[in-house]
């Protein structure tokens, strides 16, 4: 009798989203929620857009292999944007009550609302956001350009579905991976906008685009299973063996628009830098793994399947860019009886990168209150942190910061 893994939600909240989420990184993504969720609260013109889920953590010891290379899309940008000028740092306060955001000034917070984007005129809002949206359009980049109509859908700005339908289409003529796979998630973030350009996109497409990368693969097998295409799930888990690397590009969206906004007024700066990172931020929370599905426990009482899930954990614990990656691979190794060592170390260092990953923009665990500081010298340390991400991965980033701290002892 086949072992139906679990098929992937259809009615989350956000598209791409963290299944299988390790005790240690329970607080981040809590954390990390609340400050998303607070974000969104400021866009304007009301109610957001349905979101649902693309179908699609405890790092090794320094593998001997190189991790995954990070996107060719975010490596052209940082190469071809001139170098962000230096940013002055945040006057203090003026007074208890007061708080800075970049470009707009000091706002006085009230006790029941404490996101100071609130404060903004909405008429100045949107105008910030036009502004970076046609600075992102101009870039001879299709990643970057791709990433400003994202983002001016997303705020909601007039012609929001167009949008999308505008990204699609430029999706659809480029052999770019990345911009492929955001739009993909675009499409899908919209339950309006999956017809018209939308329906000329496919997980096939952008498995073709990178046969390599075994994300598009788990996206086709989880396709396959939610139409019950056992066959065809079967098929597409064979090539995610096959892939040499995996990359599901944590943390695209902020780095295209760091880049793309270098030179920027900061006020635009701020409120794209943010949106950007409110999107990818519901992503990453609501992201699921067909990998995690398809080696669950129950599932591998078939034992054709060890060998294929043998392969994707190597992958994704060896040759990833994205730290929830590796949470899989923790995952699935534990079912697959790897050695108690090998586990405990995997364990160990997730649980250091863990208390990381939350902060984002400087490696502090306090995503929340970073998630509402909207200050000139937080911005800034959240655009270098985005450029850095795009340019050697998250996870390599992360592991470069917990590797100058002490670890704290893996749970037993």
């Amino acid at each position: 009798m086949r072992h139906q893994p679990p098929k992937p939600r259809q009615d989350a909240a956000a598209p791409g989203g963290r299944g299988g989420v390790g005790w240690v990184g329970l607080a981040g993504l809590a954390a990390a929620m609340v400050a998303a969720l607070l974000v969104l609260a400021w866009l304007p013109w009301g109610a957001h857009p349905s979101l649902q889920p693309e179908p699609t953590l405890a790092p090794p010891p320094a593998p001997a292999r190189a991790t995954a290379e990070p996107s060719k899309a975010i490596a052209a940008a940082a190469a071809t944007a001139p170098a962000a000028t230096p940013r002055p740092a945040s006057p203090a306060a003026p007074e208890p009550g007061l708080v800075e955001v970049c470009g707009f000034g000091a706002v006085r917070l009230p006790s029941d609302d404490p996101n100071p984007l609130q404060r903004i005129p909405l008429a100045q809002r949107l105008a910030a956001l036009e502004q970076a949206e046609a600075r992102l359009g101009a870039s001879a980049l299709p990643a970057v350009r791709g990433a400003g109509l994202l983002i001016g859908a997303r705020a909601r700005l007039p012609g929001a579905r167009a949008g999308v339908q505008q990204l699609a289409r430029l999706a659809a003529g480029s052999q770019d991976p990345a911009l492929y796979s955001l739009a993909l998630r675009a499409c899908r973030s919209w339950a309006d906008a999956e017809n018209g350009n939308c329906g000329l996109l496919s997980r096939a497409q952008w498995a073709r685009l990178e046969p390599d990368n075994l994300q598009p693969w788990l996206a086709l097998a989880a396709e396959a299973a939610a139409r019950d295409d056992d066959e065809a799930e079967a098929t597409a888990m064979r090539q995610a063996a096959l892939a040499r690397h995996s990359d599901e590009r944590a943390g695209l969206l902020p780095a295209l628009v760091a880049q793309g906004l270098a030179h920027a007024p900061p006020l635009p700066r701020a409120l794209a830098h943010s949106l950007a990172r409110s999107l990818q931020d519901g992503w990453t929370l609501t992201r699921s793994s067909h990998a995690e599905a398809w080696c669950s426990a129950d599932a591998l009482a078939d034992a054709s399947r060890r060998p294929t899930c043998e392969a994707v954990a190597e992958t994704l614990a060896l040759h990833s860019t994205s730290l929830a990656d590796v949470q899989s691979a923790l995952m699935i190794g534990r079912h697959l009886g790897w050695p108690a060592e090998r586990l405990r170390a995997l364990a160990q260092e997730q649980q250091a990168i863990a208390m990381l990953a939350d902060g984002g923009a400087d490696g502090s665990p306090s995503a929340a209150m970073q998630g509402l500081d909207f200050s000139c010298e937080r911005l800034a340390r959240r655009e270098s942190w985005s450029r850095q991400v795009g340019s050697r991965g998250e996870l390599q980033v992360l592991r470069e910061r917990a590797a100058r701290v002490p670890l704290a002892p893996a749970p037993r």
